[in-house]
C-alpha cells in the first residue's frame, strides 16, 4: 500500500500496487472423510507449516494458525458442496516466491487462490478468515495500481493508468520484523474513527502524490499524510526509528515493522540500511 493504511479503515482512499512476487497453489483431493494436510513453503523451498485438520473440528480446538484455514473451507463447502464436503481427502501445497516475514500478502493471496479454486468470493472469504478492508484482496485480482476505498463497508475500485515515472527510482526496504496488520489495527481499533473527520484531506493529500511532477512534490505530500495518522492515531511512524537518513522516509503497511518506502539518497542509503533486505519499487510493484 503506497498510502491509505488505518485511513481506509475510515473511508479513504488508499492506493495499492500488486508485486511481481507470486504465491503458487496446489490442492488435489481424493475419497476421505474430510481431512486437509497443508504444508507451506518458503521462497528457497525450505517447509515452514505443515499440518493436517478436519472440515468438521471444532475451531476453539485449533491452533490459532489453522482456524482461518479451516474457516475458508467451511465457507466453500456451504457454497461448494460439489467441490468441497467431507467425502475427500484434500492435500494443499503453498509456495512463495518471496520471504514470509516480507509481508507481501501471504494472506490475501492465499484468499484469492483460494476464491479463484472455488469460484466464489474472495471478500465473504476475507470475513470470515482475516477480516480487515480488503485492499489487499483486491490487488491480488490486478496487475496495475488501483486506488480502493470501503463505501458503507462496500469496496470501490478504481484502477490507475499511470503513476510518476520517478518513483522506479524509490526503494523499499524490508525491515526483517513481520507485523501482522490486524494485530496492528486492533491496537489502534478505537482511535481510528477520528480519522474519518480528516479523511477530505488525506484524500487531497494522495491524489497530490499520485499526481506530482517531482520527487519534492510526491514526498511533501506524504510526508504530510503520515503526519497526520501519526497525530491522530498517537503512533509513531517507521521512519522515526531511522532518524540519521537524510532522505524521505515512509511506513509501508503496519507501522512498526515489515517495510518503508525511502527515496534512494547515495552513500546515506547503503551506510543505513545496507545490512537489510532491498529493492527498487520498480523491481518489486508493476503499476501499468
Amino acid at each position: 500500500m503506497l498510502f491509505g493504511e488505518y485511513a481506509v479503515l475510515a473511508g479513504a482512499w488508499s492506493c495499492a500496487l500488486p508485486v511481481k512476487f507470486r504465491q503458487n497453489f496446489e490442492i488435489s483431493r481424493t475419497p476421505g472423510h474430510g481431512n486437509i494436510h497443508w504444508q507451506s513453503f518458503d521462497f528457497d523451498g525450505k517447509e515452514w507449516m505443515n499440518c493436517a485438520f478436519s472440515l468438521s473440528d471444532n475451531p476453539e480446538t485449533l491452533l490459532s494458525v489453522l482456524r482461518p484455514l479451516r474457516n475458508m473451507l467451511r465457507y466453500i463447502e456451504q457454497e461448494r458442496p460439489d467441490l468441497c464436503n467431507a467425502q475427500f481427502d484434500y492435500q494443499v501445497r503453498i509456495k512463495a516466491s518471496f520471504r514470509k516475514e516480507w509481508g507481501l500478502g501471504s494472506s490475501s493471496a492465499l484468499i484469492a487462490n483460494l476464491a479463484q479454486w472455488a469460484q466464489t468470493d474472495p471478500f465473504a472469504l476475507m470475513h470470515v478468515s482475516f477480516p480487515g478492508s480488503g485492499y489487499d484482496v483486491a490487488t491480488a485480482f490486478y496487475d496495475q495500481a488501483l486506488l480502493y476505498r470501503l463505501e458503507q463497508g462496500t469496496p470501490s475500485i478504481r484502477q490507475i493508468e499511470e503513476l510518476p515515472e520517478f518513483l522506479n527510482e524509490y526503494r523499499v526496504v524490508f525491515l526483517g520484523k513481520k507485523v501482522n496488520s490486524r494485530d496492528s489495527v486492533a491496537d489502534v481499533q478505537s482511535r481510528i474513527p477520528n480519522l474519518r473527520q480528516h479523511t477530505a484531506y488525506l484524500d487531497e493529500l494522495g491524489m497530490e502524490a499520485l499526481n506530482a511532477t517531482s520527487p519534492d512534490d510526491f514526498n511533501r505530500a506524504l510526508t504530510a499524510y503520515e503526519q497526520l495518522l501519526s497525530e491522530v492515531l498517537e503512533m509513531s511512524p517507521t521512519g522515526n526509528h531511522f532518524p540519521e537518513y537524510p532522505g524521505f522516509m515512509k511506513s509501508l503497511g503496519a507501522w512498526g515493522g515489515d517495510a518503508l518506502l525511502a527515496a534512494y539518497v547515495p552513500d546515506a542509503f547503503e551506510q543505513v540500511f545496507g545490512h537489510l533486505n532491498s529493492f527498487k519499487l520498480g523491481e518489486i510493484a508493476k503499476w501499468s
